[in-house]
């Protein structure tokens, strides 16, 4: 190996081991959420406007988190989550949804008087059965689709537990994993830190 190629290693290496694996260890806390809501007939851009039309189906979601690592002064942590559903009304089957990898934003002007996060998430999502709301609105789908989720969060300052509010979603990914289906349900919940 030339000098040069092993001192660039050795540099990237030293800056690993003082940069990513400090954030990682210091990052240790976990947490729990359920959370439920109602299935939409929209695109997700609809589902959280007034108006939305909602199907006959609910998702019930527990979710368990881990905070991987914390960066600029804990302002955004990395997460990785996993998720069991199961959906009532028109369609009755289970969904899985993990690894979720996922990134929040804690720091906002008011956090003294409500601590405050935003988060967006991705990973894989399988449901036990091809969802027939998903056919319904798409005219197919897949037992296996991509998942992702945006969420606002909201509670009492330095307290374990806060409020959540998430757009819940299956996505084919633009025809990248399935020709078509996908689904949006628009949830609140709660979580608890430890």
């Amino acid at each position: 190996m030339p000098k040069v190629s092993k001192k660039v290693s050795h540099v990237t290496a030293l800056v690993f081991l003082l940069g990513v694996v400090p954030a990682i260890a210091l990052a240790q806390d976990y947490a729990l959420a359920i959370y439920a809501g109602r299935l939409t007939k929209e695109k997700w851009e609809k589902s959280i406007l007034p108006g939305a039309d909602f199907a006959d189906a609910t998702i019930v979601v527990a979710a368990g988190s881990w905070t991987v690592a914390r960066f600029f002064d804990d302002k955004l942590s990395c997460e990785l989550e996993a998720q069991v559903g199961k959906y009532v009304g028109d369609q009755d089957h289970w969904e899985f949804n993990l690894p979720i990898i996922g990134f929040r934003w804690h720091r906002f002007p008011w956090d003294r008087y409500v601590a405050t996060s935003f988060a967006w998430g991705i990973g894989p999502s399988y449901a036990t059965e091809i969802p027939p709301i998903e056919i319904e609105t798409s005219g197919s789908s897949s037992r296996w689709l991509i998942y992702w989720y945006g969420e606002l969060t909201l509670g009492p300052p330095a307290a374990r537990w806060e409020a959540l509010l998430r757009l819940h979603h299956r996505s084919d990914g633009f025809g990248t994993v399935a020709e078509d289906g996908g689904s949006n349900a628009v949830c609140a919940g709660i979580r608890y830190r430890f």
